[in-house]
């Protein structure tokens, strides 16, 4: 699928940032046009009507762009969503990686390195900024949600941070 069928996009769900690892479910949007995305395009203008989906899912993408550009795309997400529809959004903790970083050494203050910048394994790779609970509550607030939380999980442990907000 391309940007030129999203009209006739009958599913509800929609992945942000998808890459190489795509949940199944949702309808796939990506920058990339070398990864399996249903929708190529850019996150600070999605193309898809507003109220589209009744749920916004992204991991590891909001880390990929400058402030300015997080704050266009969180308001984005939030444009497509349906009333009441809900956003989920997995980032680095970026106070978990800068722990790490000052108390290793080693391969794993290597790894600390690449969680708080990117790994540069294709141009994209990069991190342009880092998130905390506080930080991204402020971003999804300025953008219009509201009923934000900090979702806990074991799965997701300390080194992520995994948040849930509604329109």
């Amino acid at each position: 699928m391309n940007s030129t069928k999203k009209e006739n996009i009958s599913i509800k769900k929609l992945e942000i940032g998808s890459g190489n690892k795509p949940m199944p479910g949702y309808v796939h949007f990506d920058i990339r046009s070398d990864v399996d995305a249903d929708v190529v395009g850019d996150a600070r203008k999605l193309p898809f009507k507003e109220g589209q989906f009744e749920e916004v899912f992204t991991r590891f993408f909001l880390e990929h762009v400058i402030r300015k550009d997080a704050r266009i795309a969180l308001a984005e997400m939030y444009r497509v969503l349906a009333k009441d529809g809900k956003l989920e959004i997995i980032v680095p903790n970026i106070a978990y990686f800068f722990k790490l970083f000052l108390e290793e050494t080693g391969q794993k203050k290597e790894w600390a390195l690449n969680k708080i910048y990117g790994f540069e394994n294709y141009n994209e790779d990069h991190h342009y900024f880092g998130y905390d609970q506080e930080t991204l509550t402020k971003y999804l607030k300025e953008a219009g949600f509201n009923k934000i939380q900090k979702i806990e999980s074991k799965e997701k442990e300390e080194q992520y941070l995994a948040m849930q907000a509604f329109k």
